[in-house]
């Protein structure tokens, strides 16, 4: 690759992708607010052993969105004992009057649309775009080699370990760091960045979620020392290969069960639009490692890729002016 992007594109990532600290702060005493509400409007007989932060959010690569629809997931997992029945308490709740508990607690009269039961979680708006989902799990013979976790689903009751995905992905992160320094760090950066090139498009786009990208870029992650650019372009290689080899997508996390298929066919539509979306993206950024690529090519090149707005434009005139300023 004859022009080194890796300044460019370390600063789009941490500048216009990255959650800024405000935001994440401002989510954080949204998501702190409905665990509060909920502690404090659950009958007296109903314990929560804890909340669980899931999702991009826990994993710390959510992405900037322009519309602030941020999708916070906040698991509450229950002791399982003592989700019975107000009458006697001899009979265990159901998934559906758990899910219908908590979203009878969450709700607020400040709020302009009140809490709602979407698919399996319990979903919380806000006035800004965004929202938090509430899954629920309950918990049996906690610490003890009979424990058992399971998930309050739209189906019943089903075995789920809510925090398995964050063990799994905090490890992955730690055995690159031990490997090479950065190498955890720059694995998010380039799961931030594979999210911001399949958002670039907006609706025009049909992507698949986070999870999907985040387990297609644990399998295609290639670390490159001090080369964002590099990293992201073998990124995509790597990714074009898998997509052009299965459009199935299952979850890594399971290392112990079999691996749930994340994809619901071998040929979903956003999976099919991804493999030709990324095999585009190749094509535009092969002048990356022409020897007549200059730094105007790569640009334009970068710029089709993330859909700037002309942010390495500008940072190309930073860039002049500093230099402008030093030889003065």
């Amino acid at each position: 690759m004859k022009i080194n992007y890796h300044r460019q594109i370390q600063a789009y990532e941490a500048q216009r992708v990255n959650l800024s600290d405000a935001v994440r702060d401002e989510l954080y005493a949204k998501r702190e607010a409905n665990r509060n509400r909920l502690k404090a409007n659950l009958p007296e007989r109903i314990r929560i052993k804890e909340f669980i932060a899931q999702g991009s959010m826990a994993i710390r690569t959510t992405v900037q969105e322009a519309d602030g629809d941020y999708d916070i997931d906040d698991g509450v997992l229950f002791d399982g004992e003592s989700l019975v029945g107000s009458i006697i308490g001899l009979f265990n709740l159901s998934s559906d009057e758990v899910r219908e508990m908590v979203c009878e607690a969450l709700r607020n009269e400040k709020f302009g649309r009140q809490p709602e039961i979407i698919g399996n979680c319990v979903r919380v708006f806000y006035a800004e775009g965004y929202h938090v989902d509430v899954p629920s799990f309950r918990i049996y013979d906690a610490g003890t080699s009979g424990e058992r976790q399971e998930f309050a689903g739209k189906d019943g009751w089903r075995a789920s370990d809510p925090t398995e995905i964050n063990r799994w992905f905090e490890s992955r992160v730690s055995k690159l760091n031990r490997i090479q320094e950065d190498a955890g760090s720059q694995f998010r950066r380039m799961i931030r960045l594979l999210k911001r090139f399949a958002r670039s498009r907006g609706k025009q786009w049909n992507m698949p979620n986070g999870l999907k990208l985040t387990m297609l870029a644990d399998e295609c992650f290639e670390r490159s020392a001090e080369r964002d650019d590099k990293a992201f372009y073998f990124l995509l290689d790597n990714l074009n290969k898998r997509l052009a080899s299965s459009l199935v997508v299952y979850n890594r996390a399971q290392t112990i069960s079999d691996r749930d298929q994340l994809t619901k066919s071998d040929e979903d539509s956003s999976m099919v639009q991804l493999r030709q979306y990324v095999w585009e993206a190749l094509t535009k950024l092969a002048v990356l490692w022409e020897e007549r690529c200059t730094h105007d090519s790569a640009r334009d090149a970068w710029e089709w890729v993330f859909q700037t707005s002309n942010f390495f434009y500008e940072f190309a005139l930073c860039d002049a002016n500093q230099s402008a300023t030093v030889l003065r």
